[in-house]
This record gives structure tokens, C-alpha cells and sequence, in this order.
């Protein structure tokens, strides 16, 4: 990971932890004025600012100091956009509000409005981004007038090289100079390409390092280009002699979407990574799936009893359909469902394998014979999933995620099929609201679960789950 320099990085903290603070009295004033204005809206009774309120000012504003460094929004950013920046204060005033409201509720602190802490959302997180806005075009205006700029060399002279520069000239804020490239002995044949200078070739790389005063190096070379010995020599060279360096994750086959370097006892590691890893959102979301599966298994247990009652009048057999399925890193659990199909359903499937609409190890067919008229319906609505939120509560699942394997179908999978195996399975995924019906490839269905995994967030979680409500309401399901 890669710091901020320490005045950088303090400035921006104490910029952060001010700011919080100011939000926490401009909310005071704009909640009175919203009461004195609207004195018959519901927004709870009066407040003090007194000694207790000052403490907790300042404990808040060191706690949203820690969050957004939680975060990583101290790390080194000369690259990050104003857009990566406001999202990143959107999350962390997001988490930093839900353990306010926590807090306040478990520590029974004196009496605070939810709704003076809604208004506190908003403007601290107006105040943070107006802040950040405000450093980002001071940093970009001090580069511009050719202070803080770093002097840059890269490595590589193919397309990714290319892509480099053309990215580095649009962004003249970041404060670069590329003093030119290096590159393969059999490609240089120039002695400049795509307006930079050509400096030599991998074996002068020391050499150049000792001519030009460079701040920075950065591998923009494919594992074509740049051999493995070369790469190692590069490392150890900038190892020894204090100089940074970058490199391009493509370098390393472009198989893997994340890439980051952690320290494990004192031993620098290089973690590669195709799954979600940042702690705090995965324990945010495992929290959601805790609170919003034991909140609708409570609410939802009448129409539970009710739909149990039809299954049970309508149809012979269990109410509830037990099913043995594969979870997260390929580990069985016991899930259940409302039966929907008649009880002799998994005999009736081999007469009926050939009718199959679907390519892969999935069976699905239009009209299913065995499904009964309450099935029928249980299964337009999806409610014949919900006793799957039991198997959320538990953690087996999860609410969003990849649909669960069945044992028999994991044989049938293709190496990069099991990659789905990688988070908790889901209730609802991506597919599932995505015009599921007319998804008739298993392949397709995967890829749509890859998508989730490598884009996962909590942000696109929600989204998932509002997309969800929509196609329960209406009946679009299976």
C-alpha cells in the first residue's frame, strides 16, 4: 500500500475530522430552523449542545477519520479522480452514520433525533466532497504550475505503453513527466515513439536510472515484452537504489483481477485475487443479511403459515421441498423451499431430460409438467424462496448471490464454472433480475455471475435488491 506523504496525508485527516465536526453543529442549526419553520413536522423534541454533545463531536470526527482510512482514502491518490474520491466519502458516511445510529442505540446516549442525525448525513457528506473538491483542484492547480510533478520512466514500448502516455497527457493534474521509455532490444529502431523518447533498452535500465533523476518507474510492458529475469533485475535494482516503482497487473497474464501487496510478519506478499476482499463491506453485508432475513422472517411467518396451508390442502407430501446444495468454496448445506411440484417430481424428470431448454447441466423446461397450480403461482412471485432467508439468518447464504449448485451438477462443471463457488450463494443475483426467462444458456447464467463477483459491492447489492422487489411485484419470475 502506498502512502500519502505524512504532511499529505495529516493535512487531509485534520481537513476530514474538522469538517465532520462543522457538519455536526450545521445540522444543530438547520434542524431548528427546519422546526422553527415547520413547527407541525414530527422531527422529535429539543436538543442541547452541551459538554456531553462537544465529547461526542469529537469521538464522531476521529471515528470518521478512521472509517475513511479504513477505506483507503489516505492512500496514495495522484491518480485517483474527484469521482473516485466522492464515492469513497458516500461509503464512508454511509458506515459512519449506520454506527452512529448503532451506537446511539446500544450506548442509550441522551436524546438525539434520527432525524438531526439524517440532516447530519447530508450535510457532512456535501461538506466532505466540497472539501475534497476544493484540496483536488488546489493539488491539480499546484502541478500544473510544475510543482509536485514526478519525473517518470516506463517501461515497455507496445500498446499498453501507448495507452499509458495518452492517459498521463489528458491528466496533467496528476503531475507527470515521462522523461521517456525503455523497451526490447528488437523493437527499438527509433529513437522516439508516440512523442516520447526512446532511452535505451532493458539492459541499460540501471544505467538510465543513474543518468536522469527519476522519481518513478512504471512497467507498462506484457509478459512478451518484458522476461522474467528482466522484470526480477528491474525490482531488485529499484529495490536497492529507493526508487518506486509500478506495474501494470496485465504484466502478470491478466488473470486475475486484483492485485495488492500486504506484509505478513515482515514478509512483503503479493496477494492475487478474483473475490471480493475489503473486510468491511463483506461484514456489512453479512450484517444486512442478518438483519433484513430475521426482520422478514418475522414479518413474513403469517403468509408462511398461510402459503403452508395451500401446499398442504392442495397436494400430498412435505410442505417444505429439503434440498442438498453446494455453497461457498464448495460446501454442502441443507437449504428449503416451498414444495411447488408434485411429490414423485425427481422420477418424473428422467422421462421428461429430453425436453431440456437449457444448455449445460441445468434442467429447465417451459410449462413443467410437475409443477402444481399452487407451485405455479408461489413460483410467478417467488415466494416459494423465501424459506431460503432461514439459510441467509444462518449464514449459509446469502441475500444476493450466485444461485446454489446442486451436488450432481458440480461434475458437469467446467473449471471456470466453479469460480461462482468462490462467494455465499444468493437468493436473488444478477440473472435473476436480468430477463431470467430468457436465459437458455448455463453459460450465460455463469458469466452473469461472474460479473457480480468481479463488480461486487454493496452498492450494487442494494441495487440487486431494489431490481428484485420490482420483478416480485409484478410477476416476471420463473
Amino acid at each position: 500500500m502506498l502512502w500519502r506523504p505524512t504532511y499529505h496525508r495529516r493535512i487531509a485527516q485534520l481537513a476530514d475530522a474538522v469538517t465532520t465536526a462543522f457538519s455536526f453543529f450545521a445540522a444543530y442549526f438547520v434542524w431548528n430552523w427546519v422546526r422553527l419553520i415547520f413547527p407541525w413536522a414530527p422531527l422529535g423534541r429539543d436538543i442541547e449542545i452541551t459538554y456531553d454533545l462537544h465529547w461526542k463531536v469529537i469521538i464522531s470526527a476521529i471515528i470518521w477519520v478512521i472509517i475513511l482510512n479504513k477505506l483507503d482514502a489516505y492512500t496514495y491518490q495522484r491518480f485517483t479522480s474527484i469521482r473516485g474520491e466522492i464515492k469513497l466519502i458516500g461509503k464512508g458516511s454511509l458506515i459512519g452514520t449506520l454506527i452512529l445510529f448503532a451506537a446511539i442505540f446500544i450506548l442509550r446516549f441522551e436524546y438525539i433525533p434520527r432525524t438531526y442525525i439524517g440532516i447530519f448525513f447530508i450535510i457532512n457528506f456535501l461538506s466532505l466532497t466540497g472539501e475534497k473538491i476544493i484540496l483536488f483542484n488546489i493539488a491539480k492547480g499546484i502541478r500544473k504550475k510544475g510543482k509536485n510533478r514526478k519525473k517518470v520512466l516506463v517501461v515497455g514500448s507496445g500498446i499498453k505503453a501507448k495507452n499509458f502516455i495518452e492517459t498521463v497527457e489528458k491528466n496533467l493534474g496528476w503531475g507527470l513527466d515521462i522523461l521517456g521509455l525503455i523497451g526490447e532490444k528488437n523493437s527499438i529502431v527509433e529513437s522516439e515513439i508516440y512523442g516520447k523518447r526512446i532511452l535505451g533498452t532493458h539492459g541499460d535500465f540501471e544505467k538510465i536510472l543513474h543518468q536522469y533523476p527519476i522519481d518513478e518507474v512504471i512497467i507498462c510492458a506484457s509478459g512478451n515484452e518484458l522476461g522474467r529475469l528482466e522484470f526480477e533485475k528491474i525490482l531488485e535494482i529499484c529495490e536497492r537504489e529507493g526508487v518506486q516503482i509500478r506495474v501494470n497487473s496485465d504484466f502478470f497474464g491478466g488473470l486475475m483481477k486484483k492485485v495488492t501487496i500486504d506484509e505478513v510478519y515482515g514478509l512483503p506478499i503479493i496477494s492475487f485475487a478474483t473475490i471480493p476482499d475489503n473486510e468491511w463491506f463483506l461484514y456489512l453485508k453479512r450484517l444486512l443479511d442478518i438483519l433484513v432475513s430475521g426482520i422478514l422472517l418475522i414479518i413474513l411467518s403469517p403468509f408462511f403459515l398461510v402459503i403452508a396451508m395451500l401446499i398442504k390442502i392442495t397436494s400430498k407430501g412435505p410442505v417444505f421441498y429439503e434440498w442438498n446444495v453446494v455453497g461457498f468454496n464448495k460446501k454442502p448445506f441443507l437449504s428449503w423451499k416451498f414444495k411447488t411440484m408434485v411429490t414423485h417430481a425427481d422420477e418424473m424428470k428422467e422421462k421428461l431430460i429430453n425436453f431440456n431448454e437449457m444448455k449445460g447441466p441445468v434442467f429447465k423446461i417451459k410449462n413443467d409438467p410437475r409443477i402444481t397450480k399452487v407451485g405455479r403461482f408461489l413460483r410467478k412471485y417467488s415466494l416459494d424462496e423465501l424459506p431460503q432467508l432461514w439459510s441467509v439468518f444462518k449464514g449459509d447464504m446469502s441475500l444476493v448471490g450466485p444461485r446454489p449448485t446442486f451436488p450432481h451438477e458440480l461434475g458437469q462443471y467446467e473449471s471456470w464454472h466453479r469460480r461462482k463457488l468462490s462467494i455465499k450463494p444468493g437468493i436473488t443475483c444478477l440473472w435473476q433480475v436480468n430477463g431470467r426467462n430468457a436465459i437458455n444458456d448455463f453459460n450465460d447464467w455463469v458469466q452473469m455471475d461472474l460479473e457480480y463477483i468481479d463488480n461486487w459491492s454493496i452498492w450494487l447489492d442494494f441495487k440487486i435488491l431494489f431490481k428484485t422487489v420490482g420483478t416480485v411485484l409484478t410477476g416476471t419470475g420463473k
